[in-house]
């Protein structure tokens, strides 16, 4: 009888846990970009909100948006679906006074990046940032004519972006770039060149997927529609999208699954430069493997006994991922 305990406790200790296991995960975690404002001298679009607990080697900024720093370690049960999601980009527009739309909020697990703020309204159409123009990043404030007046641009969201810039009220192309998540949008001049529309902020560097690749960037500032007028002014790095104006001709979008902002418009007619679609990047021990469901658009390597997962789409926000 004591022989046949002693195999039964043997046979016991060294069976595998049927419950959950709970293991680590870096993340990276950007929301879409906000669009560019309508009307001459448009607000650039502010950057996606930028969280991350990868520390990265190389690259400055290189932390989480908004100057704040790597966040803490993730702990994730295996059998368990976690929500995520990737935000999309906020639509370009044309023809009309109504906001700039907003971009999407990204989300993984109990991590939430805000969407990018929307670029303010330019041709007097705007005095002063709304809710619409704050977000992960703030979208630049739209040219409005008030002497001696400064009106700021919309705000970003605590370690994840920063505000888009003020325009300077003197009745010149004076938009401000959005702001981006390593840097806020720059202020529409109002020295001696005033028509210097604000150029997008910059972005945040991470190496989470191999090497170091910059994100975020705020969309700049609108310009004038003549050939003969302001160009906009430039997107911040990291895929923020130019403004529109001058021989340039159109806004530039933000690029795809950075959340970069769109460029601002150069007249009403014209069109906004979109946001730039967000990304989720996963790093997981390679012993762990992730299921998503139908909806999920991802790629992953393997290697220095990592998994990194880069989900650049989903087609709803009821999108799940479980790791075994």
């Amino acid at each position: 009888m004591t022989g046949f305990g002693y195999n039964v406790l043997g046979f016991g200790s060294n069976t595998t846990p049927s419950g959950p296991v709970a293991f680590n995960a870096s993340y990276l975690v950007i929301a879409g970009g906000g669009a560019g404002g309508q009307g001459e001298g448009g607000g650039g679009g502010g950057a996606g909100g930028y969280r991350t607990n990868h520390t990265s080697s190389s690259g400055s900024p290189r932390a989480s948006g908004g100057g704040g720093s790597v966040e803490s370690t993730l702990s994730l049960n295996t059998a368990q679906a976690y929500t995520v999601t990737v935000g999309a980009g906020g639509a370009s527009q044309s023809g009309s006074h109504t906001n700039a739309n907003k971009g999407n909020d990204s989300v993984f697990a109990t991590i939430t990046s805000i969407k990018g703020g929307g670029g303010g309204r330019g041709e007097d159409r705007q005095s002063g940032a709304t809710t619409n123009n704050n977000g992960g990043s703030g979208g630049g404030h739209g040219r409005y004519f008030s002497e001696d007046s400064v009106f700021a641009g919309g705000s970003g969201t605590a370690n994840q972006g920063y505000n888009g810039g003020s325009s300077a009220g003197e009745g010149a192309i004076d938009a401000g770039g959005g702001g981006g998540a390593g840097a806020a949008g720059s202020n529409g001049n109002s020295g001696a060149d005033p028509t210097s529309q604000g150029n997008g902020g910059q972005g945040v560097y991470s190496d989470i997927s191999g090497s170091s690749v910059q994100r975020a960037g705020g969309g700049g500032a609108g310009g004038q529609s003549s050939t003969t007028a302001s160009n906009g002014a430039n997107g911040g790095s990291g895929g923020g999208g130019s403004g529109g104006g001058g021989n340039k001709g159109s806004a530039d979008n933000g690029s795809t699954n950075t959340g970069g902002g769109g460029g601002g418009a150069a007249s009403e007619g014209s069109s906004t430069g979109s946001g730039g679609s967000g990304l989720v990047v996963i790093k997981i021990p390679d012993s762990r493997s992730a299921t998503f469901s139908s909806g999920v658009t991802s790629s992953s390597s393997t290697g220095s006994g990592y998994t990194t997962i880069l989900i650049t789409a989903t087609s709803s926000t009821s999108e799940t991922v479980t790791f075994s």
